[in-house]
């Protein structure tokens, strides 16, 4: 592909950062590709100096933003393979007319970084932007994929004749044999002529309930499925993610998208993990994604707006393997409340607590306290290069902390990233093995925040009862190939507090300390900034005293079915001058 510039040719293309980093040298050149769904799909194309690229390595790290004025319209980063020029393609959507482009790129040691700032044009396009045969994902997903032909809908759904009923008609093929109705994962009917409709009854006190339609052929061929939620909020759209693996090991997996109310739908984008792979301006909206792809994703990700709503699932994948959604009615609840001056409440009673699901109140059925109860506690150190001067001091916090904190029954497992995470002790609850397996890790490295926090979060996976993860680190992501929302959305799948931990974080550092604040207010946990190592007893002691003091609140959830979408949780306490402190809601995924 042969790129022009968009800006003017008196600037010259090449750009070096003066900074303390060893400079790095920079092209980069814009080209308009085609009309998008609102605005000009662009490519941009970025290359390192030739005499850089072996000392590069075939990985570097990107940062990329488009502005229109004092509004930032484009915000993205991400990691770059480097082609055998040392180059390599990003494909985004801008709006037309004149913006300032800034692309900055550093190794994944960040020792050599460069950026480019100027100008660009973006003009208005009529041909639809198609991306080419084996573009990569990017830019797949800025192509909007039609309608999926040959495939299975719900009709949007209509009252019945009878009071408290709903009509449900699923839209299929003429090769359609059978039609299976399933409410909440149970098969309701089956249907072996058309019309393939179905009349439900909501009962007295309408609820949330996931109706699932699945079409097969005369000869036994599944040709699609489709679901429908019903009794959903008004305020967002509801979306479920659908999964069909292929019948061979290496046989692509059917993914279906499906929103409520049916035909609101504007725009719908699934991303395996933070990467689009696909886009819909109207469903059905089913794709196929390879299985090496879903092998090695930990989320996907469904996201959909329309009709001024908006709606978002999210379903857990694992790593290796598919997981099989599964039903979820009973929710434990991680529960924190602090006084006014900071301090656990620890007297509270059942009837204190007041829990609404999807603004629906439901019953606490019991309430746990985790002093009471064995405690999971896990712990990711940062061992990257920056961290060598406030190792030491940090490993013998850790240390004390564990041998403070751990009672009979509790467990705890350990592990340690840079540009990897390690596990170095396993699910156990010898705390003296902390300091031992620390004093043998190098520190060195990049950071890789975002994959750690999702690869110490699996290990929650199944495990029961009051848990907490506490993350030390002293710097923002440099070298994960997992981005900030995907790493976000998974902890919100866990529902596990996390106590993010900034040591010498800059009080300038905003998106590095937002960013942690956002993770521990998304999981139900609190974020520390220490000055000094010296001072991590301190912020330990406080973590203990929140976790032996959680309360674990247990309810059936009013939904009752596997759907993937987002449900908010309210807690509220009957106690004046108290701070409750819990998970926002969560993806029934886990």
């Amino acid at each position: 592909m042969t790129f022009a510039f968009c800006y003017p040719k008196t600037v010259t293309p090449w750009l070096i950062l003066l900074a303390a980093v060893s400079p790095l040298a920079l092209r980069v050149e814009v080209e308009p590709l085609g009309k998008g769904a609102t605005s000009t799909v662009v490519a941009v194309a970025v290359q390192v100096a030739p005499e850089e690229r072996e000392q590069l390595g075939p990985r570097v790290r990107f940062h990329v933003e488009f502005w229109k004025g004092s509004q930032k319209l484009d915000d993205g980063s991400g990691v770059g393979e480097l082609a055998g020029d040392g180059s390599f393609l990003l494909y985004r959507e801008w709006p037309s007319g004149e913006g300032l482009l800034r692309v900055e790129v550093s190794s994944l040691d960040g020792s050599k970084a460069g950026v480019v700032e100027r100008k660009v044009v973006v003009p208005v396009l009529d041909k639809p932007f198609v991306a080419p045969e084996g573009a990569p994902p990017d830019a797949t997903a800025l192509a909007p994929s039609p309608p999926a032909e040959e495939a299975v809908r719900f009709a949007r759904p209509r009252l019945g004749t009878v009071v408290g009923t709903v009509e449900l008609t699923l839209e299929a093929p003429e090769d359609t044999g059978e039609v299976r109705f399933f409410q909440d994962n149970q098969l309701v009917v089956v249907k072996n002529r058309p019309p393939w409709q179905l009349s439900l009854s909501l009962g007295a006190t309408p609820r949330r309930t996931v109706v699932r339609a699945e079409a097969w052929s005369r000869d036994g061929r599944l040709i699609g499925e489709d679901a429908v939620v019903l009794s959903g909020s008004e305020n967002r759209l509801e979306v479920q993610i659908l999964l069909r693996e292929g019948k061979g090991q290496d046989q692509p997996t059917r993914v279906t998208v499906a929103v409520s109310p049916p035909g609101l739908e504007e725009e719908v984008v699934l991303r395996v993990d933070d990467r689009p792979v696909a886009r819909w301006l109207s469903c059905p909206c089913v794709t196929e994604l390879p299985a090496q792809a879903l092998r090695s994703a930990r989320i996907l990700v469904a996201e959909a707006r329309g009709g001024g709503r908006e709606g978002e699932a999210v379903l857990a994948v694992g790593t290796g393997t598919l997981l099989e959604t599964a039903r979820v009615d009973v929710v434990e609840l991680p529960v924190a409340v602090l006084d006014a001056a900071g301090r656990p409440v620890s007297d509270l009673r059942p009837e204190d607590f007041h829990v609404w699901e999807d603004g629906q109140p439901v019953v606490v059925d019991s309430l746990g306290r985790s002093e009471d109860l064995p405690v999971l506690l896990g712990l990711a150190v940062d061992v990257s290069g920056s961290m060598e001067k406030d190792f030491p001091l940090v490993r013998q916090a850790v240390g004390g902390f564990l041998a403070d904190f751990l009672r009979p029954g509790d467990r705890f497992f350990l592990g340690t990233f840079s540009w990897e995470f390690s596990l170095l002790l396993p699910w156990g609850s010898e705390p003296r093995l902390a300091v031992d397996r620390l004093a043998g890790v190098r520190v060195e490295g990049g950071t890789s925040l975002h994959d750690a926090v999702i690869k110490a979060l699996e290990l929650f996976r199944g495990k029961k009862g009051p848990r907490g993860l506490v993350v030390i680190t002293d710097g923002e992501d440099t070298t994960s190939r997992t981005g900030w929302d995907a790493a976000l959305r998974y902890a919100r799948t866990m529902r596990t507090p996390i106590f993010p931990v900034g040591i010498r974080v800059s009080v300038l550092d905003f998106v590095f300390r937002s960013r942690l604040s956002e993770l521990a207010a998304a999981t139900g946990g609190e974020a520390f900034f220490v000055g000094k190592p010296e001072d991590l007893p301190a912020v330990y002691r406080r973590i203990g005293e929140q976790l032996r003091q959680q309360y674990v609140v247990v309810y059936r959830s009013p939904a009752s079915s596997a759907g993937d979408a987002f449900r908010q949780v309210t807690v509220k306490v009957q106690r004046e001058g108290v701070t409750v402190r819990t998970i926002p809601g969560y993806f029934p995924s886990p």
